[in-house]
């Protein structure tokens, strides 16, 4: 009964944990300070993927994954927020154009000093990922950044 007490409390603390809000500059700050790279949940808040999306994230194996390889951040497609990257200054929403979100939820992993990872998905360079995905093709999506796959493998040959 005490393990599995104890198991409940380090599940809702691991999305407590994942589900704070990181702000993208702090995000930034954070990946460079712990050589981390960052996984950016672009979202709508209107958006039913998006609020499916959210569950994914907060699943212990992929929270715990995300906590321990990432710094986490949620960008707000729709948000008006100033956001500073790359020397320049956005709105979350440029920001998202930017990273080349077309629709929510889209996927976008930074190395740990900010800058855009390309990687090859069905023989295309692309810097974003969108699309809603079951937890067991989220964590394919997070171990092929984490372990570096996106530099030489295609993503279509993982998922």
């Amino acid at each position: 009964m005490k393990a599995r007490i104890f198991s409940l409390i380090i599940l809702l603390f691991t999305a407590v944990m994942l589900n704070a809000q990181t702000t993208f500059s702090d995000g930034l700050t954070k990946a460079k300070s712990q050589n981390k790279k960052i996984v950016v949940n672009i979202y709508s808040e209107t958006d039913t993927w998006s609020q499916k999306m959210d569950q994914v994230y907060s699943n212990s194996t992929i929270s715990s994954y995300v906590n321990a390889n990432f710094v986490y951040v949620k960008l707000n497609a729709m948000g008006s927020d100033k956001v500073k990257y790359g020397g320049k200054e956005y709105t979350s929403a440029s920001l998202a154009k930017y990273f080349g979100a077309t629709g929510y939820p889209t996927h976008v992993f930074l190395g740990p000093d900010g800058s855009l990872l390309k990687f090859t998905y069905n023989g295309e360079t692309v810097s974003a990922f969108s699309g809603y995905l079951e937890v067991n093709d989220f964590e394919k999506l997070l171990k092929y950044f984490a372990e570096n796959k996106y530099q030489n493998t295609d993503l279509g040959k993982v998922l």
